[in-house]
């Protein structure tokens, strides 16, 4: 239903007005009345209509200072002026103020009719074209890294023209003092520690090219992407040789820091437990590795979990509402393409994260609990252990030992 406000001084008319025309039937609530200008700009401002009937002669302020003030506040809603005929020069006036339309009085049914025909006509199309540029625009963020990357790998690829590299990385606002390169590709052992393990390429790389992002964070303007052939590009403003190697030295050290742990926790369990020390080990290359293959509003919904996981009370119908789906379809789509429920995604979420603030042993386990958004320690402990199959107090014993 369209909002409809009628600001007319005169009752008889503004009665006229609200039964002159079946409203109901042609989508439309007639949602206030003013009798005055301020009247009408505050009631405008909080009711938010997208047809408003004004009268240009009306006590405290007149038709064309609320018209004039109205736009400055909001450009949403058609005016449609209603005048007599001493007014005209008046009603010229409001059309410079950009109004739909104006009306003679005393009003006729079918003139008023046509014009508010006319009017839905426009609010129809103008909501069509505002549905559009909102789904194109939310195509477009949600893909952004896709469209990144693939214009990167033609620029590597040199089939761009300086004109069209320019334009592109405006458009994208990436960088342009990030003209240093560098490639890293990874090279697999498949024994590490006591078990042999069975790398997955794709997950590594992907791994890998999040450890590097977030070693190369600190380094000014840079951009880093993956190539067709799975190595890893970093641009950059870093110029000399020197600190090359001292980034390429920090992203090593940091991504066998990252695997040895999880190695040498699994090495370290009793024998039942190896299975669930794997299970946890796949399940972290998982996570910190997953290759974007998600639809876009799958990606929007595990971005947002990631941002709010520690507040306690984020549910199902948050990150619904945040993704502008029904909290059924979310489910469905979590489900066919995490391969989690809501209820189980989220908690291995939070449980991940609370793996990470075990290592730091100045934070306490309730502490730690709080932080990934659990109000109960109890409850956390029997999260914690469902997903790693250990208490919090064994796994931080064994990431001591």
């Amino acid at each position: 239903m369209w909002k409809l406000m009628i600001a007319d001084d005169e009752p008889k008319i503004r009665r006229g007005l609200r039964q002159v025309l079946p409203w109901e039937e042609l989508g439309i609530e007639v949602t206030g009345e003013a009798e005055d200008g301020l009247d009408a700009l505050e009631k405008a401002q909080a009711l938010k209509p997208d047809l408003i009937f004004v009268d240009i002669c009306m006590p405290f302020m007149d038709g064309l200072s609320f018209i004039e003030q109205l736009r400055f506040d909001s450009e949403g809603a058609l005016v449609i002026v209603i005048t007599g005929h001493d007014e005209f020069k008046y009603a010229q006036q409001a059309v410079k103020l950009k109004v739909f339309d104006y009306i003679l009085k005393p009003v006729e049914k079918a003139a008023l009719r046509e014009v508010v025909e006319k009017a839905l006509r426009v609010l129809d199309q103008n909501k069509t074209k505002s549905e559009r540029f909102h789904w194109a625009n939310h195509q477009l963020q949600s893909n952004s890294n896709l469209i990144r990357d693939t214009f990167l790998r033609k620029w590597m690829a040199g089939v761009l023209s300086p004109v069209e590299i320019q334009s592109t990385m405006a458009h994208l606002k990436l960088p342009v003092g990030a003209n240093r390169m560098a490639v890293f590709k990874v090279l697999q052992s498949t024994n590490v520690g006591t078990v042999k393990r069975d790398w997955n390429k794709d997950l590594l790389e992907f791994a890998v090219k999040n450890i590097i992002e977030e070693v190369v964070a600190a380094l000014g303007e840079h951009i880093v992407f993956s190539d067709d052939r799975g190595h890893v590009v970093v641009l950059s403003s870093l110029e000399r040789d020197h600190d090359w190697m001292l980034v390429c030295g920090s992203i090593q050290s940091k991504i066998e820091e990252i695997l040895s742990k999880i190695v040498v926790a699994a090495d370290r369990l009793l024998e039942p437990d190896v299975l669930a020390a794997e299970r946890i080990y796949h399940d972290l290359v998982r996570e910190v590795g997953m290759k974007v293959n998600f639809s876009p509003i799958v990606m929007l919904a595990r971005k947002y979990v990631d941002q709010s996981f520690a507040e306690p009370n984020l549910t199902l119908q948050d990150v619904a509402d945040h993704v502008r789906v029904s909290p059924t379809y979310l489910s469905k789509l979590l489900k066919k393409e995490v391969g989690l429920s809501f209820i189980d995604y989220i908690t291995e979420i939070r449980i991940r994260k609370a793996m990470l603030y075990m290592n730091d042993p100045n934070y306490k386990v309730y502490e730690i609990a709080e932080k990934v958004g659990y109000n109960s320690q109890h409850y956390f402990s029997n999260a914690f252990k469902k997903i790693t199959g250990v208490s919090p107090m064994s796994y931080r014993k064994g990431c001591r030992t």
